[in-house]
């Protein structure tokens, strides 16, 4: 259940202002339901005669600045840099036969983005390949200074997330270790400044991921932000598998109780070009290829792909890791999104 329905202090607006988006958002990412499979079967087998991914991550860079208590950076055994020029571009020539039908780019995964020293020739390169896609990516933004905020203003990026969890320094600061609030709020408002003053179509989304300790800023954070941005967004906090974080329930089951769409829609890669199964999955538990010698659309239709997919659509993930470790399948670790 979405833990908003039934907690007042998660309602970070009135009814009358939910808006269709917000519902739709919601509901799909709550509910899960058998028909998004159905959906991806009919409009993608139909026309491909295999699954095509409708959002492609792409771990431009795992190096982070931050050591946020929600997020397991630190446990990584991965070799930490930057994805390769060559690969990068690679992965995006071939989404070009597919981009048409919806596809949205994720220019992060576990790392930051202002980290990665050729994130604006990235964006430009993608946008380039792919108009008709949605290039985007999350910022904790203590690196944007007005350098990095002129250069995004003028990339052709479709949306940015700034990722602050919490209205004031004690909150916040507990959450994202390391950041200093007073910095990472002035660089945010004065890109705001920046973007009004110039005008231009970049869809700014303020986050706050949400716990016991700090939902009780939401109205706080409604009223800095609301006017301020497109959109404000509260989004729960998970166990991200081993973090022990979960806003609403991390304990695991002996039961699978909820399917994941992440193996129906979902395509993302590390910096080295491994495929990753999911959004959790940070240290590469399974093994399902590598985009530099197979093709990926290849990949996102191999057996290894094939059997999860069979296995999350029968909740038999018992010996799939990392579902099998997972409190949002496994447990009562609430929606991916409110």
């Amino acid at each position: 259940m979405n833990p908003a329905a039934t907690n007042p202090s998660l309602q970070p607006f009135p009814a009358r202002r939910r808006t269709f988006r917000d519902l739709r958002s919601a509901l799909y990412f709550a509910a899960l339901p058998g028909g998004n499979y159905l959906i991806n079967a009919l409009w993608h087998q139909r026309l491909t005669g295999g699954y095509l991914p409708r959002a492609i991550y792409l771990e431009t860079t795992n190096c982070c600045n931050a050591r946020c208590i929600m997020c397991p950076h630190e446990k990584l055994t991965r070799p930490r840099g930057h994805m390769p020029w060559e690969l990068f571009t690679k992965i995006v020539d071939e989404c070009a036969a597919f981009e048409g039908r919806g596809l949205k780019l994720f220019l992060h995964k576990d790392g930051e983005p202002l980290m990665d020293p050729l994130l604006f020739d990235r964006i430009r390169y993608a946008k380039t390949k792919l108009p008709r896609s949605r290039v985007h990516f999350n910022t904790n933004a203590a690196l944007l200074d007005e350098d990095q905020a002129d250069r995004i203003l003028q990339s052709p990026l479709d949306s940015i997330v700034f990722s602050v969890d919490g209205a004031s320094a004690e909150t916040y600061e507990r959450i994202r270790a390391g950041l200093d609030y007073a910095a990472v709020r002035g660089n945010i408002e004065r890109f705001l400044e920046l973007r009004r003053a110039r005008g231009g179509r970049l869809h700014v989304i303020m986050q706050m991921v949400v716990d016991r300790d700090n939902r009780h800023e939401i109205p706080a954070y409604t009223q800095l932000w609301g006017a301020r941005v497109d959109e404000v967004v509260f989004k729960p906090m998970h166990n991200f598998l081993v973090q022990g974080t979960a806003l609403s329930g991390g304990d695991l089951g002996t039961k699978q109780g909820k399917r994941c769409s992440m193996p129906f829609q979902v395509m993302l890669f590390y910096a080295n070009g491994d495929v990753a199964l999911c959004c959790w999955d940070y240290d590469h538990a399974v093994a399902l290829g590598n985009v530099k010698e197979t093709r990926l659309l290849e990949l996102y239709n191999s057996p290894a792909f094939a059997a999860i997919r069979a296995a999350m659509r029968d909740k038999r993930c018992h010996g799939i890791k990392p579902c099998n470790v997972c409190s949002q399948i496994f447990g009562h670790d609430g929606p991916m999104w409110t």
